[in-house]
């Protein structure tokens, strides 16, 4: 049997790569070259994205049967993905009584779609800027659209973000909790815009003290749904790494992040997770490791005994394991249904046997 589990990356050191660029129907240009090192507030690409939509009928001033493809082919002067001005002509006259007939660009715009004798322009553009997010080198541009971003570093993928960004430095909760920075007043305690790391689902009071203290953010396991639109609310990145609820933090994610906690700056980007790409929330912690190779993470592996594996629901959720067996038949867990499982060993030493369905990759090579 071959199962390839849902991947949520935490390593180490590895290799990361990720494409920033214009969104697919926006127009405009590159700002970096191949080569060039990036941080993560330099601009990647600007451009413009059309918000609305004016058709033009260019067949019928001009007396054209719409389904006459060759003729049209031969008037028009715009295509599919062309920028046009405004007052811009769509056609060249096929007789030069005809000169006053021809439509012209009524707004700045792109054209969208000519079809039937009709122009269809994208207009009403706004702007868009694609940051970097990562601090590293551009591989390769993406056309006109974007670049690839490289580096090398520490990567944690998590459940849920609020969809903010933001490149700090960060800390654990202090031991008095994170309300005891209310107290603090002195300069001294640089709490403004620095990361803070809970091991413990957030609270509403957590939140106001974001807000009071002027925090960067917050990274946790956890958070009950309901406080959800207010973290989408604030304008700090909030990350939870293992999702809604009452989940503790894995302890591979905490451990990296207590290796580098006051020592480097991370990007936390609190990305929204979308259910048609693999993209997440994650934290990159840029840096260089002389003597050791980094790895490109293993994405779409197949489940293999021997894998280390995270498993993602109770009674053993957030839990690292190693995979010691693969059953070929359906097996009775202890609610009483029959699922297809593997066995795994836990830290501790002991095995279970999980359904497939509860276990996540962490994206190491084999």
């Amino acid at each position: 049997m071959r199962y390839h589990p849902e991947e949520r990356i935490v390593l180490e050191y590895t290799v990361i790569k990720r494409d920033r660029a214009l969104p697919p129907r926006a127009y405009g240009s590159v700002r970096v070259s191949p080569g060039a090192n990036v941080e993560s507030t330099h601009i990647i690409a600007e451009g413009e994205l059309p918000q609305d939509f004016r058709i033009v009928d260019v067949a019928g001033p001009l007396n054209i049967d719409p389904d006459d493809a060759e003729l049209l082919s031969n008037v028009l002067t715009v295509a599919q993905g062309d920028v046009v001005p405004a007052g811009h002509p769509l056609a060249t006259p096929p007789r030069r009584k005809d000169r006053k007939k021809v439509p012209h660009v009524p707004v700045d715009g792109v054209v969208s779609l000519v079809e039937h004798g009709r122009v269809i322009l994208q207009t009403n553009p706004q702007p868009v800027v694609v940051y970097a997010r990562l601090q590293g080198r551009v591989t390769e541009l993406i056309g006109n659209k974007g670049a690839r971003i490289e580096t090398v570093g520490s990567l944690i993928q998590g459940a849920w973000g609020n969809g903010r960004f933001l490149f700090s430095s960060f800390s654990f909760e202090p031991k008095d909790g994170l309300q005891s920075l209310i107290k603090q007043t002195s300069l001294l305690e640089n709490v403004r815009g620095r990361v803070y790391i809970l091991e413990r689902p957030i609270n509403v009071e957590d939140l106001r003290v974001v807000v009071k203290k002027e925090l960067g953010g917050l990274v946790a396991p956890s958070m009950s749904y309901h406080l959800r639109e207010t973290a989408m609310a604030l304008k700090v990145p909030i990350i939870l790494t293992e999702g809604f609820g009452e989940a503790q933090m894995t302890r591979r994610t905490n451990e990296i992040l207590r290796e580098f906690e006051n020592k480097r700056q991370a990007a936390f980007d609190a990305m929204l997770p979308n259910r048609w790409t693999s993209d997440r929330p994650e934290i990159v912690i840029p840096y260089q490791a002389p003597g050791t190779n980094a790895l490109y993470p293993a994405f779409d592996e197949v489940l293999i005994v021997g894998a280390t594996v995270r498993l993602s629901r109770a009674p053993y959720e957030g839990q690292i394991a190693t995979v010691t067996a693969l059953p070929d038949k359906p097996q009775i867990m202890e609610n009483g249904l029959r699922t297809a499982a593997a066995q795994v060993k836990l830290r501790n030493g002991h095995e279970v046997m999980v359904p497939l369905a509860n276990i996540e990759l962490l994206g190491e090579s084999k």
